[in-house]
């Protein structure tokens, strides 16, 4: 609290009890842990006690949030939406997909390239260094599409969308935690079928799909 103190700022509806001894009293009653439960390198997990009321009483009852270390300190996720500029590399406008093995559903994914910010570096230069790290493609620009919060329900995590012109391709250099199986070009046409068809799940992917204005009707 006393290093971020925005993490508990009031709420309108739901407010964070922050005083100690109710908390001491509420874990001991109830041996629910308060607090940060659990923290890695790059998030933490975080049990609050909250308040709301049913119209007729207040009611305390502990509500958990994921917090992503690295956007307190400035970091802009990224999701990047990779499209052939060139005629060399492909049919003009084709957009960059990426198959590979997510560890949390423990399957392939066909999605748009994205990553974690990193503290010092841009969303515009997180986009170009996503793309070109793990599909090859390259560009020497990003334009910024729109951002959404990845599960307002969990976590206040938000990821901003890049469009990147491609203009050439080197190889590619993903981090030794990425299982991409291959990267793929679609056509705009070929993408909205893809999520029509359930082919594509990822939810970052079908959120670019809306972004760029594409019909799924």
């Amino acid at each position: 609290m006393n290093r971020v103190p925005g993490l508990f700022q009031d709420r309108q509806r739901r407010r964070i009890v922050l005083d100690k001894e109710r908390l001491k009293n509420f874990v001991t009653q109830s041996d629910v842990p308060l607090g940060v439960t659990a923290e890695t390198p790059y998030s933490l997990f975080i049990v609050d006690l909250v308040e709301s009321t049913d119209g007729h009483r207040v009611i305390a009852y502990p509500y958990q949030r994921v917090v992503y270390k690295a956007q307190l300190c400035g970091a802009t996720n990224v999701v990047v939406i990779g499209r052939l500029a060139n005629e060399e590399l492909g049919e003009i406008g084709s957009i960059i997909l990426v198959r590979q093995e997510r560890h949390a559903t423990g399957r392939f994914h066909l999605e748009l390239p994205r990553g974690f910010g990193e503290v010092g570096l841009s969303g515009l230069r997180s986009a170009l260094h996503e793309l070109k790290s793990e599909t090859g493609f390259d560009g020497n620009t990003a334009f910024r599409k729109g951002s959404t919060y990845t599960d307002s329900g969990l976590t206040d995590a938000r990821v901003d969308f890049y469009e990147v012109p491609v203009i050439r391709r080197t190889e590619p250099d993903p981090d030794c935690g990425e299982v991409i199986q291959e990267v793929q070009l679609l056509a705009e046409s070929e993408l909205v079928s893809k999520v029509r068809a359930g082919s594509i799940t990822d939810s970052f992917t079908v959120q670019a799909v809306a972004l760029l204005g594409l019909a799924l009707a």
